[in-house]
């Protein structure tokens, strides 16, 4: 081996110095320059207030059109279903015409749902009764109620079952194996004076299951 003498061996290590910086240097040019002009870096600072007043804009424009849009959709569902059985029916009348069937028929099976469906509308459509499913629904001449549920209570406490509804959506899409009904009664629960009446003075079409339907 050869020796290094202390005078090489000191310009070594200066020479070493000169390439490599001290850590302080280091640390400065790693830095990123700073930067004096925002401007020059395109960066655009948004006022917090016009930036709220400009989403609330569009969150109001964004409501409008969606409202609009669900307008839309009602009528056009209205005018089909008045196409389909010739009765305009509201979404706050199909809920009362699914309630009335339910607690009317929720026993009974899917052509039975669609019959006690089938006279309320049937009563919609004939001058003699009221021209609303809510008001077919709750008609009344004091305390003697057309449909039994709404003066005992039953139509406020039942849920509508899926079933239920599929016979409602069918009636509203124009299913009518009615004749025509505009009365229905079950005999076995019927006041014998009202089981009288519907004998003496109307006519009767069919019977299905539990029920008994007239006009």
């Amino acid at each position: 081996m050869r020796k290094v003498t202390k005078g090489a061996l000191a310009a070594v290590t200066a020479a070493s110095a000169a390439l490599v910086p001290a850590a302080g240097n280091a640390a400065v040019a790693m830095a990123p320059a700073a930067v004096k002009d925002v401007s020059s870096q395109k960066v655009v600072i948004m006022q917090p207030q016009s930036c709220i007043v400009e989403n609330v804009g569009n969150y109001n424009r964004i409501q409008r059109l969606s409202e609009n849009h669900k307008k839309r959709a009602q009528i056009q569902e209205a005018a089909r279903i008045r196409k389909s059985c010739g009765v305009s029916v509201s979404a706050a009348d199909r809920v009362i015409l699914e309630r009335i069937v339910e607690a009317e028929a929720g026993g009974e099976d899917h052509k039975g749902k669609v019959l006690v469906a089938n006279v309320v509308l049937n009563r919609v459509k004939n001058k003699s009764f009221p021209s609303t499913v809510k008001e077919v629904v709750f008609a009344h001449n004091g305390s003697t109620y057309q449909f039994s549920p709404i003066y005992d209570g039953r139509y406020y406490t039942v849920d509508v079952s899926e079933g239920t509804k599929k016979a409602v959506r069918d009636a509203l899409n124009g299913s009518d194996p009615s004749q025509g009904a505009l009365y229905f009664m079950e005999r076995a629960y019927a006041d014998p004076d009202n089981a009288s009446w519907f004998d003496r003075c109307l006519t009767k079409l069919f019977g299905y299951r539990c029920h008994e339907f007239y006009k």
